[in-house]
């Protein structure tokens, strides 16, 4: 390829007779084969590779007017680090022999591609030392952007991986794609599921927000890849100039884009592998699931592309997002059994302090809370109250109504209590078949009886009915109330349980329906109030 095509050539030299001769080297039975700028003056050269374009490959004399020996090659190199480089001279062999073989060596270190010798060269050695230059600088050049690109996805992949949240993995993706790609717009669409589906997240630059597209566009670039479900057949579309589906480049002409990228996010199923499940496709080597492209779930489709200008996507860079998607598809699916696994120890944690049938707190969590707020106040030798509450004769309730209009009723109890106590230091808790009780922390006997005829209040408007009831046609409420401030060489509530449990039996054998107002002292016989 290098040798078919003509070349530009930068020619630094300052001799007229081995400038024509080189130039006369450069040309073949046929005509030039080279474009040669010859230029006298290291400085002129450097100008022509500011403004004149780029250049295939520069002869560099070492012996010029304006700069001598290798500091002339130094400049060159920082003027045009990607240009090939072969180093002219004029020293020949003989007693300097040493000295040409040093220039040489110390020529490549400094980034020379080529030396050689004036007088000792022709022209197909000349032309054959052109290509192999270029060649050479091209595998270099190659060599650099793969140890770049390497580099930069261990970055992106290194940033992924910090992060367990999907929204910042995808974020971090977009934009770091963008700003590799260089390209206007880059986004991610989901298509996991139908209410799901949708532009998760997205980058764009000053181009991309001046060309939005219309929702319906990523829709039928992913319907598309649904139906290649291959995503060697879903690559690109390059320069608008090869479709993958017929018809396609009208679609994408009315949606005003010039080149466009878009690579399917493929996902594993998330169920366990069966034993014989993949046996046809599972590596000797390393014992791993390799499942067909049919077998795997489409998550998305990354989509990046340029609105104003065409562009030749590079066979890198696809590589490179390919490795990229398959990366990123494995921390999007890490991240979401992450949340998953986090709502099922919520779920779990919930479990273990809420009561199954009435949703509030139950009796291992009014335990740690009683204890908790006993220690504290009486640290800071504040009042507590307990409230204890029992739904009067709930036996006849469920002998008259059934079991399951008893656990309806007891959830509709439960709400009425917790809908009365405001503050959010105060724990409402099942405390055991058809009782309940509330912790009031920072709380003297008067708050609590405010709260208690609050709960009788909130109760008495549902008017749930109870027809076997002896003291009301509805569900009604016995509560006990005990109020202290904890004594600092008690450890335990125990006595402010039992002070309220003693009132509420007072409430019991006086008629129920009532709240009874207990002493921490249990030697104080309770308070009654109807």
């Amino acid at each position: 390829m290098v040798a078919a095509q003509c070349l530009k050539i930068l020619l630094i030299e300052d001799n007229k007779a081995d400038a024509e001769l080189i130039q006369e080297f450069l040309q073949d039975g046929t005509g030039s084969i080279c474009q040669i700028r010859h230029v006298v003056r290291l400085g002129e050269g450097i100008q022509h590779l500011r403004y004149s374009g780029a250049f295939d490959a520069i002869l560099l004399d070492l012996h010029l007017p304006d700069c001598n020996g290798l500091d002339s090659l130094v400049q060159i190199k920082e003027q045009a680090p990607d240009i090939p480089i072969l180093v002219l001279t004029g020293l020949n062999e003989g007693n300097a022999s040493l000295t040409v073989r040093t220039l040489a060596v110390e020529a490549v270190r400094r980034g020379a591609q080529d030396y050689l010798v004036k007088g000792r060269f022709e022209g197909e050695l000349l032309q054959r030392a052109i290509r192999y230059a270029i060649e050479r600088q091209c595998i270099e050049r190659q060599l650099r952007q793969q140890i770049a690109q390497e580099r930069l996805l261990a970055q992106m992949l290194e940033h992924i991986r910090e992060s367990l949240d999907t929204e910042n993995i995808l974020q971090t993706t977009v934009t770091e794609v963008r700003q590799f790609l260089n390209t206007d717009r880059v986004l991610l669409y989901r298509y996991e599921s139908q209410d799901q589906r949708g532009i998760v997240v997205e980058s764009l630059n000053d181009a991309g927000k001046q060309h939005p597209w219309h929702p319906r566009v990523y829709q039928d670039l992913v319907f598309l890849c649904v139906l290649l479900r291959e995503p060697e057949l879903m690559g690109t579309v390059v320069n608008m100039m090869v479709p993958p589906v017929a018809g396609y480049i009208d679609f994408l002409g009315k949606c005003q884009l010039r080149s466009l990228l878009t690579l399917p996010i493929w996902q594993s199923p998330s169920r366990g592998d069966s034993p014989g499940e993949c046996a046809s496709t599972r590596t000797k080597a390393t014992g791993q699931c390799l499942l067909p492209t049919r077998e795997k779930k489409l998550w998305g489709i990354l989509i990046a592309h340029d609105c104003d200008e065409p562009r030749q996507w590079q066979v890198g860079e696809i590589d490179f997002l390919k490795h990229l998607a398959s990366q990123v598809a494995i921390a999007i699916q890490q991240s979401e059994l992450y949340h998953q696994l986090a709502a099922a120890n919520q779920r779990l944690q919930a479990l273990t302090i809420l009561d199954g049938l009435t949703g509030i707190a139950n009796r291992r969590r009014f335990d740690e809370v009683l204890q908790t707020e006993w220690l504290r106040l009486a640290r800071e030798k504040m009042p507590i109250s307990l409230i204890l509450c029992d739904i009067d004769y709930f036996k006849l309730y469920n002998d008259t109504y059934g079991h399951l209009a008893g656990d309806a009723c007891l959830q509709q109890v439960a709400r009425a209590i917790a809908s009365s106590v405001h503050r959010p230091a105060d724990l409402v808790a099942r405390y055991g078949g058809e009782e309940f009780a509330a912790i009031l922390p920072d709380t003297d006997d008067r708050g609590a009886h405010t709260v208690a005829i609050r709960i009788r209040e909130q109760l008495a408007a549902l008017e749930l009915p109870h027809e076997k009831s002896l003291v009301s046609a509805y569900i009604t409420l016995s509560m006990g109330i005990a109020t202290t401030v904890p004594p600092t060489h008690l450890p335990s509530a125990t006595n402010l349980i039992d002070a309220a449990d003693t009132a509420l039996y007072q409430a019991k054998e006086t008629g129920r329906d009532r709240v009874c107002i207990g002493h921490y002292n249990p030697h104080l016989s309770a308070r009654t109030i109807s």
